[in-house]
Order: C-alpha cells, then structure tokens, then sequence
C-alpha cells in the first residue's frame, strides 16, 4: 500500500515538471536552444528511421546546459 501511494506521488511530481518544461519551451523558446536543438536532431535521425537515445548522442558539455536550461526555468 506504502510504494503504491509513494508511485502516485512521484508520479504527480514529474508530470507537474513535465507539463511545466513544455509550457516553458512552447512560450520561451529562447531560453531553450539546447533542448529545442538537440530534440530536432533526435526527431530528424527518426524520421529517417535512425533511432538513437539523448544519452548515446551528445557529450557532457551539451546534456549539463539542457540540464541548466530546465533549472533555470523552473527554479523562476
């Protein structure tokens, strides 16, 4: 019953910050160049049935500014 409520919550938790992050970048796109970039490249390596995942395509440097990116708007 306990790790069941606690998956609810987490759960809620997330989807907040999710739903969040794509209002921020739908309404702020220029404070995500990084994850707007870095998701068109995912999309474009997709639709040309190339399927590849964030952590295997870009190095550190990238993924810790996406990372900053998505602080910074939510910690406003």
């Amino acid at each position: 019953m306990r790790e069941d409520i606690m998956r609810k919550l987490i759960t809620m938790i997330c989807d907040d910050y999710i739903e969040a992050l794509l209002t921020g970048i739908e309404e702020y796109e220029q404070d995500f160049p990084y994850t707007i970039a870095c998701t068109n490249y995912i999309s474009e390596l997709k639709e040309k049935n190339i399927i590849v995942e964030f952590n295997d395509v870009f190095i550190d440097t990238v993924r810790d500014r996406i990372y900053r990116e998505t602080s910074n708007y939510l910690a406003r």
